[in-house]
């Protein structure tokens, strides 16, 4: 998978029960989701896939939308 230093820890992300679910997963970062477009494939219910690094940036904000994190 490491592409020229390409893979990195990435998250697949989705709500269940208006809660955040993650799952571990690692990928190259040009296959991961950016906060902005991941919030509204979420809100329908769809699993997206975020780098690490963009996690905390994601639970924020998520939370301003009104999504529970944990």
């Amino acid at each position: 998978m490491a592409v020229a230093g390409g893979a990195t820890t990435a998250y697949r992300c989705w709500i269940q029960d208006d809660f955040l679910q993650v799952a571990r997963t690692t990928t190259l970062r040009t296959e991961c989701t950016s906060v902005e477009d991941a919030l509204l494939p979420l809100g329908r219910g769809e699993v997206v896939t975020v780098a690490g690094s963009d996690m905390a940036a994601l639970r924020a904000a998520l939370s301003e939308a009104g999504a529970l994190t944990r």
